[in-house]
């Protein structure tokens, strides 16, 4: 537990180890006590409806009794009334019988008032030890005696009404409720040792997932989480940090690299231009046009190395600004392939496209920017020897499938999930002589999402590349 001073606001925050603790003993606690509220109040119905019971059926077997003695007899039996009479008293009823002239026979009150006045007393307390607002009282019920339906006399039974319990029942009653004393102490220990575990179990990846997140923050990604849980979630959660930590990882060696490969595009028209300067303000070289053109080359370099970084960076906003408007994808197609019909002839390379009609409501500018990166790889990575590109545009209902296949030098399996990563180059060499920094597939995913589609790209070396992009039209 921690103990969090904000403001002269005191808050309490409880680790997820004691809330599950907690929680385990509250759900044991309510359900032990809802078990041991309606099975008590479950029994005390029952056994009011079985006192009330006994009651009558004791009353029955003495009216019986009294009859069978009479019809025997015919004349009251005193000292079998007054066994009769001890016998009910000591299960709680004091009798009295009267002739059918309603004269006295035999009383408990006369036989032994000491007695029945203990009885009640005994009566009472224990009914008040169970329930301490019992408002039972004295009462009496008459019955006649009847001998073939003639009365023979009147039996009155006075007892503790509504119901009371005796000694044995009470006993029965007050065992009842330990045991459910004892079942709720031990399954408070059990939920208490139970949530230790569970917790342990739940909190402990946890917190190494915390602490590895820790790490994380402070770039060490090497360190990986190593644990297996049988918690669907925990399991997940665990995979997601080791994959976010090879990712920021990669992140980090593209970010390394990126600050290496700028400076070194930098660096390298810089110290040409510097060369070139120094030599001609020092009087060694004559400054003519061909030297001056020679600088003005690696200025234009650094510039679009810049201008690149520039165009990720907006791209990747969230806000792109898009200019739509309905246009015939086929005619920008062709003009982009017009522009590299002199580097596809010098390379020997085969062109297929059939151009037809598709019309798409997207940016003209942006959609040019795509399919000049794109066709432009294909283009640089295509063997000397020749090879070919094929583009393809289908027409879907609600979408337009483009898609871009040369049969250039490929990309490895490796590298293929990486290709659209910011600064992410292949083939590190190629980019070099190119130009390149890696932002160009960056730069058209980026596009091609703004516009609400998706790209994907398949590879295999030295077979070739196939990029496929999916883009709502104007019905979408």
């Amino acid at each position: 537990m921690v103990l969090v001073i904000n403001l002269g606001v005191i808050k309490l925050r409880y680790s997820l180890r004691t809330k599950l603790t907690l929680s385990y003993i509250l759900i044991v606690v309510i359900v032990v006590g809802l078990i041991s509220l309606v099975a008590n109040t479950y029994i005390k119905t029952e056994f009011q409806d079985y006192v009330m019971n006994r009651q009558e059926k004791q009353t029955n077997e003495i009216i019986g009794l009294i009859k069978q003695q009479y019809q025997a007899d015919q004349v009251f039996d005193i000292a079998y009334l007054e066994r009769l009479g001890m016998n009910a008293l000591e299960n709680g009823m004091i009798i009295e019988i009267l002739d059918v002239d309603g004269s006295l026979i035999w009383a408990a009150s006369h036989h032994n008032s000491g007695l029945c006045e203990a009885m009640m007393l005994s009566m009472q307390k224990n009914m008040y030890s169970y329930h301490p607002n019992w408002d039972g009282e004295y009462e009496e019920k008459t019955y006649p005696i009847l001998d073939n339906n003639i009365k023979i006399g009147t039996l009155t039974t006075g007892y503790i009404g509504p119901y009371y319990f005796n000694n044995e029942e009470l006993v029965f009653i007050k065992a009842f409720n330990k045991l459910f004393v004892m079942i709720g102490i031990i399954s408070l220990v059990l939920a208490f040792a139970l949530g230790i575990i569970m917790s342990l179990r739940i909190s402990n990846p946890l917190n190494k997932i915390v602490k590895k997140a820790l790490l994380l923050s402070e770039g060490r990604y090497k360190e990986k989480l190593d644990d297996i849980s049988n918690t669907k979630e925990i399991e997940m959660l665990i995979k997601t940090i080791n994959k976010l930590s090879e990712a920021l990882e990669n992140k980090e060696k593209l970010r390394k690299q990126l600050t290496q490969d700028v400076a070194h595009e930098l660096r390298t028209p810089l110290t040409s231009v510097q060369g070139h300067m120094e030599a001609m303000i020092d009087g060694i070289w004559e400054m003519n046009t061909v030297r001056l053109s020679s600088c003005y080359d690696e200025i234009i370099r650094m510039r679009r190395l810049i201008g690149s970084i520039e165009d990720l960076s907006g791209v990747e906003n969230e806000n792109v600004l898009l200019h739509k408007e309905e246009f015939d994808l086929s005619k920008l197609i062709l003009r982009i392939l017009n522009n590299y019909e002199s580097e596809c002839f010098a390379k020997n390379m085969r062109v297929t496209y059939v151009a037809k009609q598709v019309f798409i409501y997207a940016d003209p500018d942006k959609i040019s920017q795509v399919f000049n990166n794109l066709i432009s790889n294909a283009v640089k990575y295509l063997d000397e020897d020749g090879g070919e590109l094929h583009i393809d545009v289908i027409d879907h209902q609600g979408k337009v499938e483009i898609s871009i296949k040369d049969t250039g030098i490929g990309i490895s399996e490796s590298d293929l999930n990486l290709i659209f990563e910011r600064f992410y180059r292949v083939d590190k060499s190629r980019n070099h002589k190119t130009g390149g920094i890696g932002v160009g597939l960056t730069i058209t995913k980026a596009i091609i999402e703004a516009h609400g589609g998706t790209i994907t790209a398949t590879s295999k070396l030295d077979e070739g590349t196939a990029f496929t992009i999916m883009i709502p039209n104007r019905s979408c």
